[in-house]
C-alpha cells in the first residue's frame, strides 16, 4: 500500500540562496500588474511593485498620482535628484507626517551640504522636538511581501524576498549628516564658540540614540551606534555623559561592548537560517517585524543554538 509522502518543510533551494545573499529575486511586470489591479493601484501597492520589480515606472506612478503621500515622498528622494527636486520631496514628507523627525535630519543634511548653516540649525531643532524618526520600513516590507504572495512565492520565500529587497538609503544620508555636524562643531570651535560646538554634537550623540532603538534592523542598530561613536569621539573624553554619572568614555565603552556582543550574536546565529524549517522561518521573519532584528535573533539561538 503506498502512502502519501510527508511534505517538505525544508526552505527551497530559492530560499536558502537567498538567505546566502545571492539570486535577489525580481518580479516582473507581469507578476505585479494583477496585485496592482486586486489593490486598485494604491500608494502602498505601487511602491510594493517597484521594491518587487525595481522599476522605478511604479515609482513614478505613486509619484503622480499620491504626492502628499508620506511612504511615497520618502520613497521619491534620489541622491541624483537636483536639489530642486529634493526639497520637494522633503516639504511633502514633512507635510505628510509632521510628527515624523526623517524628512528634518535629511533637510538638515542637505542645508549644510550647500553651506545653509542657519536653515539646517533650524531643521535640527524641529527634529528634536518630534516624537518619531520613521522610514515605514515594516509597512514597506509588509506590502512586499503580498505582491511575492500574489506572484506564486510560498509563504516563507515571499517573506524573505520582501526582507531582503527594502531599500534603505536615508542611513547612508544620516552618516552624512553626523559628519557634517563634527565639521559645524569644529567651525564653531575655531570661531571662539564652544557652547554651540558642544550643542551640535549631542544632536549627533541623540541621533544615534535614536537610531539604535534595537527595535529595528540590526543595519539601523549599528549604524546608530556608529553615528553615536562618531560624536562621542570628538567631545571631551572625561565631560559627563547623561545624568547617570557616567563620562563619555564610559559610554564609547558601553557602545563598543554592545557592538561586541551583536556580533556574537550573529556568529550564533550563522547558517541557521539556511536550516531552519519553511514554517519556522515564516515565524521569524513576523517576530522581526513585530520586535525588531536583535530580539529576533536572540530568540533564534536560544531555541535552535547548541545546546
Amino acid at each position: 500500500m503506498q502512502t502519501e509522502p510527508e511534505p517538505d518543510v525544508r526552505p527551497t533551494n530559492l530560499l536558502v540562496r537567498l538567505l546566502k545573499g545571492e539570486d535577489m529575486p525580481r518580479l516582473t511586470s507581469e507578476q505585479v500588474e494583477s496585485y496592482l489591479a486586486t489593490n486598485r493601484r494604491s500608494a502602498a501597492s505601487l511602491l510594493a511593485a517597484y521594491q518587487a520589480t525595481g522599476d522605478k515606472r511604479w515609482l513614478q506612478e505613486a509619484k503622480e498620482k499620491y504626492p502628499t503621500n508620506a511612504a511615497v515622498a520618502l520613497s521619491a528622494l534620489s541622491k541624483d535628484d537636483s536639489p530642486e527636486e529634493r526639497r520637494q520631496w522633503l516639504d511633502a514628507l514633512k507635510r505628510a507626517a509632521p510628527d515624523n523627525a526623517l524628512a528634518d535630519y535629511l533637510s538638515a543634511n542637505d542645508y549644510l551640504k550647500a553651506g545653509r548653516t542657519d536653515d539646517a540649525v533650524r531643521e535640527l531643532e524641529a527634529a528634536y522636538s518630534k516624537p518619531k524618526l520613521e522610514d515605514y520600513f515594516v509597512e514597506r516590507v509588509q506590502n512586499a511581501e503580498e505582491a511575492y504572495r500574489a506572484a506564486g512565492y510560498s509563504e516563507a520565500e515571499a517573506k524573505g524576498a520582501a526582507m531582503m529587497t527594502v531599500i534603505l538609503p536615508q542611513f547612508v544620508q544620516l552618516k552624512e549628516l553626523t559628519q557634517r555636524l563634527l565639521d559645524l562643531a569644529a567651525s564653531y570651535r575655531q570661531a571662539g564658540d564652544p557652547a554651540s560646538a558642544q550643542a551640535a554634537l549631542q544632536i549627533g550623540s541623540n541621533l544615534g540614540q535614536r537610531l539604535a532603538t534595537g527595535r529595528s534592523t540590526l543595519i539601523q542598530d549599528l549604524v546608530g551606534m556608529a553615528v553615536e561613536k562618531l560624536a562621542l569621539g570628538a567631545m571631551d573624553p572625561a565631560s559627563a555623559y547623561g545624568t547617570g554619572g557616567l563620562t563619555v568614555t564610559d559610554r564609547m565603552e558601553q557602545l563598543q561592548q554592545q557592538r561586541q556582543t551583536i556580533k556574537a550574536l550573529v556568529q550564533s546565529s550563522e547558517g541557521m537560517l539556511q536550516n531552519l524549517p519553511a514554517q519556522d522561518l515564516v515565524t521569524y521573519f513576523e517576530r522581526l517585524k513585530l520586535f525588531g532584528e536583535y530580539p529576533t535573533m536572540q530568540w533564534l539561538v536560544a531555541k535552535y543554538g547548541k545546546q
